[in-house]
């Protein structure tokens, strides 16, 4: 008979990895939306060129949306990467922005609040998803350990 008692706690920590690394993921992702949300009114970036400004002709810091982009890895878990938004600007007619042109247009992140609140919620459940896989493999090695104890 073959014994499965190396094989059961391996399964085990190959599903908290797996689970860790999906509650990592889906923190970064709300993370990112979330400062997203927090600079809605900011002053945008027009170039997502990687040698781009930092800061306006005001000396005001340009804001540079993100997006959270998860990836499998090859050990089965996830990581969430950073992306720019592309373009990272929309041009909004506010002629009583400060930061206005003569036209009345500013430059502000494009970024949808419809958009960051389905994300916030997928982030969430994504989470939660995850929690639960870590509660279950928690009890599942707690049973084993007192199975083999």
């Amino acid at each position: 008979m073959v014994s499965h008692k190396k094989e059961l706690p391996m399964a085990i920590t190959n599903a908290l990895n797996t689970a860790l690394s999906g509650a990592q993921a889906a923190g970064q992702r709300f993370g990112v939306s979330a400062e997203n949300v927090a600079n809605l009114r900011s002053v945008a970036n027009p170039s997502t060129d990687p040698n781009r400004q930092t800061t306006d002709a005001e000396g005001r810091t340009l804001f540079n949306p993100t997006r959270a982009v998860d990836q499998t890895t090859a050990s089965g878990g996830v990581r969430s990467t950073r992306q720019l938004v592309d373009p990272s600007a929309v041009q909004q007619f506010d002629p009583t922005a400060s930061d206005a042109d003569a036209d009345g247009l500013v430059n502000r992140p494009n970024v949808s609040i419809e958009r960051e609140v389905v994300g916030q919620i997928t982030a969430q459940r994504q989470f939660e998803a995850n929690l639960a896989t870590i509660r279950a493999a928690d009890e599942l090695a707690e049973s084993t350990l007192d199975i083999l104890g």
